[in-house]
């Protein structure tokens, strides 16, 4: 079991650990605490600022104020549904019956009964439950969590949009949404990259530093879970699933000319702009295939049983 402490890494029992603070982007002027393993290269938060029941409440008032141009923005919701709907498209041949893990407001749930599938969202922070029919799909939304499921209800198609990290317990949520899977069934799991270029040019100012956001995986922590879960044929998807993204899943090299721009334009800073060209010169190294992308997406397999 993962547990959040400030002595041993969750990941890999390492004690090489780097403590700093940072600013948190979801509250103005405040700042949360994370701490680094050196070894495996994971973070997490630490103390938490938040208790998990806290933070539902937080979610709950700022999914009814859709603030524009936030997380919370429908237009951008609608449009991120539909870029995870392509991707979906292209790991499963027809709709079918699909378990929506910290669904939010619904709208990825509603979005996929919209196209046929039978849906049941789960979330703390829904503001009130709905069961409905939308043809050609079923759409069912609790202000539940999955542990509480009846033991019956299978699906072909569980996600994880944004969950884990919010979550004191991943491994066991991930083992959760393992065991509802059907034979042949996929586990989707989205969450941002701690491993990716955007961090390390951000200098404390990620946007992923956010104080529910207890976790900072990487695609190797997550692949570990997903398989210990036991999922099979782990797949990271090679771009970010919003339409305005544009990068690339390998990071770019970075430029010399950069540096020495950097360290001109504030000399005062050149330990500083040093350090981030080394780091980026090194994650380059070691994260190929992922170190460009800021938000992951992992999908795990559950196998068919072989034929008797």
């Amino acid at each position: 079991m993962l547990n959040l402490n400030d002595s041993s890494c969750p990941f890999c029992d390492g004690n090489r650990l780097v403590r700093y603070s940072a600013s948190a982007h979801d509250a103005k002027k405040k700042r949360v605490n994370i701490i680094e393993c050196q070894t495996c290269q994971a973070g997490w938060q630490w103390p938490l600022q938040r208790t998990e029941q806290q933070s539902a409440m937080e979610f709950e008032n700022a999914y009814a104020d859709h603030n524009d141009g936030t997380y919370f923005d429908l237009e951008k919701r609608e449009a991120v549904a539909n870029c995870q709907f392509e991707f979906l498209k292209t790991k499963i041949e027809r709709p079918g019956r699909l378990l929506d893990v910290g669904c939010g407001d619904g709208h990825f749930a509603r979005y996929m009964a919209n196209r046929g599938w039978d849906v049941v969202g789960l979330d703390p922070a829904l503001l009130r439950g709905v069961t409905e029919d939308i043809s050609p799909g079923r759409l069912s939304l609790q202000c539940d969590s999955i542990a509480n499921l009846p033991p019956d209800q299978i699906f072909d198609l569980v996600t994880l949009w944004d969950v884990v990290e919010h979550v004191e317990k991943p491994d066991q949520l991930i083992n959760e949404a393992a065991a509802r899977l059907a034979p042949g069934g996929i586990l989707v799991v989205e969450t941002g990259n701690y491993q990716c270029a955007g961090r390390i040019h951000s200098k404390g100012t990620w946007w992923n530093y956010q104080i529910d956001h207890r976790w900072y995986f990487a695609p190797p922590q997550l692949n570990a879970l997903l398989t210990r879960a036991g999922l099979n044929h782990i797949e990271l998807a090679d771009k970010v699933l919003r339409p305005w993204w544009k990068g690339h899943c390998d990071m770019p090299s970075p430029r010399l000319i950069t540096l020495v721009k950097a360290i001109a334009r504030r000399p005062w800073r050149t330990f500083s702009a040093l350090r981030c060209h080394n780091d980026l010169k090194q994650g380059r190294k070691q994260w190929t295939g992922w170190g460009g992308l800021e938000i992951m997406t992992m999908i795990g397999h559950k196998l068919e049983p072989a034929p008797v």
